[in-house]
Formats: structure tokens, sequence, C-alpha cells
């Protein structure tokens, strides 16, 4: 990409600085603290106002430091993470980093924010209603105060990735934000690009240029939807049979729960998958864990103490689950063999209103240490073999039927 520069009859071509080595993520994140006003956040929610640097590395305690805390003079938040993109691995990180900030803010009480803000800036008092009035804000101290609440505990914010060059597919950046329930928030993926138009003794004048890669939007019961044309971010599905997860408020979790959970966080610091793209599997509910594929199919990963059994199974409701198993099945062979392949036993192909593909096993007496070992090793090969079989080939069709 290329900029030119046109001065009657003199044409001049200016280059970009190679992505990964225009400057390092501390100059970046101290250009962007500098001139805020850079960030194309009105093209991503124009009710925005003016954009206010409150403070750089604000520490979220227990999660690491946010690298720009933004807001507008009304005390609307905009937390920024900048990345030189050199390697999938900080792709894949920095979208979840983000995330994990998102989650841990949106824990915070007023009083908790400020006195992280007061921690980063070494300023006294309501900082934050001090910058805003600053910037022109007109709301009184305890207005803004219910303001900036509200936006905490509905975990609205705007979160923004900045880097040289977002290479990473927007499909798979949309798969981590599926999962994410419960936080009003509206995404951002910012290419600032760099150019250096070459002066007089050496010098060089800097030229950003910085475009929306992808957004999204919060509609209806926090699901989110594709703003930005080749960003595949799926509603949130109930799939058919699935175990209810919900419980009330005041509910005990059971001994039966507890030990459930003690199983799923051991799987989950055990296993890994071969896709470097591959989200982490989650809890669903007491017995069954759900492993996110694209397109809004998942693995269900379960244990069956009524049969004694431990399975793993993807299943394709609605139109386009059907087309998405037809389209599986002729190549039903190779998968087949696929599975065979890594001793977790045959594969099974279930016709009817809700196709499934489906692998199962029997597991020991339960309790038994040596017996829960086996259980989540074979789950997590079961669950790795769903996504390199699958994963690919439903990111293949899903591009196929796009195009």
């Amino acid at each position: 990409m290329t900029l030119v520069l046109l001065d009657n009859d003199n044409t001049q071509v200016v280059r970009r600085v190679p992505q990964g080595e225009a400057r390092r993520e501390a100059t970046l994140r101290d250009m962007i603290a500098d001139h805020p006003s850079m960030l194309p956040v009105h093209d991503l929610d124009p009710s925005y106002g003016r954009l206010i640097t409150v403070t750089k590395e604000l520490s979220i305690p227990g999660v690491g430091f946010v690298d720009i805390l933004l807001m507008d003079e009304h005390g609307r938040l905009v937390v920024v993470e900048c990345k030189l993109w050199r390697n999938p691995q900080a792709r894949r990180e920095v979208v979840g980093q983000i995330l994990d900030y998102a989650r841990e803010i949106s824990r915070f009480g007023y009083e908790d924010l400020q006195r992280q803000v007061s921690i980063a800036t070494r300023r006294p008092g309501n900082v934050l209603h001090t910058l805003a009035r600053e910037a022109g804000g007109t709301l009184s101290e305890a207005d803004f105060v219910d303001r900036v609440t509200r936006d905490l505990t509905a975990g609205r914010f705007l979160l923004l990735v900045v880097g040289d060059g977002i290479a990473e597919g927007t499909r798979r950046i949309g798969e981590y934000l599926r999962d994410q329930p419960g936080l009003a928030f509206n995404f951002g993926l910012i290419e600032m690009a760099e150019y250096r138009l070459p002066g007089t003794n050496g010098a060089h004048q800097i030229i950003m240029q910085p475009r929306v890669l992808a957004q999204t939007a919060v509609i209806e019961r926090h699901v989110i939807r594709s703003e930005v044309p080749g960003i595949a971010i799926d509603p949130v599905v109930t799939l058919p049979n699935a175990p209810s997860t919900a419980t009330s408020a005041t509910s005990q979790p059971t001994d039966a729960g507890i030990r459930w959970r003690a199983f799923v966080d051991r799987f989950l610091a055990e296993t890994t998958f071969d896709d470097p793209g591959q989200p982490p599997a989650r809890s669903g509910g007491t017995g069954w864990m759900r492993v996110p594929l694209p397109d809004g199919f998942y693995v269900n990963v379960y244990r069956s103490s009524g049969q004694n059994r431990i399975g793993a199974e993807v299943r394709f409701p609605g139109t386009e689950g059907a087309v998405a198993f037809s389209a599986l099945g002729e190549e039903r062979r190779a998968i087949d063999a696929e599975f065979s392949a890594q001793n977790i036993g045959g594969l099974e192909w279930i016709a009817g209103d809700v196709p499934a593909l489906r692998v199962t096993a029997p597991y020991g007496p339960p309790g038994d240490e040596a017996s829960e070992v086996a259980q989540r090793q074979w789950m997590g090969r079961a669950a790795n073999q769903f996504v390199n079989s699958l994963r690919p080939r439903l990111q293949r069709l899903g591009q196929d039927l796009a195009a």
C-alpha cells in the first residue's frame, strides 16, 4: 500500500513502513495517548464525544495493565490495546487479553476505577470527573458517577485493538467474541499504517493512516452481530437438548457440581489443541463442556454417569446445520480415517431431525483418580480431533457459501 502526493506536475510516491517494523508497541501507545483523536472512534460509534486520555498502563489487579484508558467528556470508557502484528500468537492473545480486561473492569465499582486511576496518574480525588470537566463535560459529579457506574455494571465499553497491520482473519477474531455473553461492549480492530515522507537534511514527516478493519455492534440480549463485511460473529445459540445452566441466584453448588468444576479446571489446564487459533473449552454445566467451532457449531464434551460413558458430539441443527452435515458427509471416508488413527473409537454419523457426529467410550469407577485422569486425556484427544477434522472444513464451507 502506498500514498501518492500530487503537487502540480510533481508526483511523489510514499511507501508504507513494513508491518512490524514501524514502531515499537510502547511508541505506538504513547503516540495514541498523546493524540487520542487520531483513533476513528466516531466511525465505530458516532455518539462518543471528545476523546480524553485518562492514563496509560492502568493496573487491573490480577489481570495486567491496560495500555491506554480513554473516555469522552460524558465518562464513556474506551479500552485500547496496542500490538505490532508480528505473529499469529500475538494476535490471538491480545484479543483474549482485552476481553479479560473488560470482564474484570465490569466487576469494578466506581470507587475501584477511581482508585486505580488515581494510582496510575498519581492524582488525588475524583480524577475521572475532573478530566471530564476540563474537556467540557457538563454533568454534575453525582450524575457523572452514576453514568460511569451504570456502564461498569453493564460492561458497556468500547474495546479497541490497534496494530500496525492486522492480518488475522476476522472470522477467527469472531470466534473469540462469540462466547462473551453478559458484556455490552463494542469491539473494533484498527490498523494504524505508518508512512514516512522524506524531507531535507535526512528528516522525514510521519503520516499515520488509521482505518477500521472490523467492528461489532451490540444488539438485544447482548448478542453480537457482524457490522463489517467479512467478519463472522454469530449469535449465541442454545443447542437443542443441551443441559440447562440456569440457576437461581441464591442456589448453592452441589457436591457433584463442585467435583465437576474441579474436573473442568484440570481439563482446561491439561488440554492443548493442535490448531493454534482454537479458542479454549468452557464449562457448559455439570457433566459437560463446550468447545467452539466455526459458524456457531460446538463440540459438546460430556460425561454420562447414568450410562458410565464419556463422549464428544457435534450437533447440526437447522437448515444451515443440515447443509454443513451433508458437506462433511462428502468427506466421510477421510474424516473417519482421521478419527480412527487417534485411538478414541469409531465416529458415529447420526442422521435425523438434528444430525450429529459422535464418539463415545466407557469410563471407570466414578471418583477414582486414575479413572478421571484417563477420562480427561480421552476427552482432550476427542475434542482435539473434532477441531482438527471439522474446524478447517467448516471454515472452508463458510467461505464457499459467502462467495
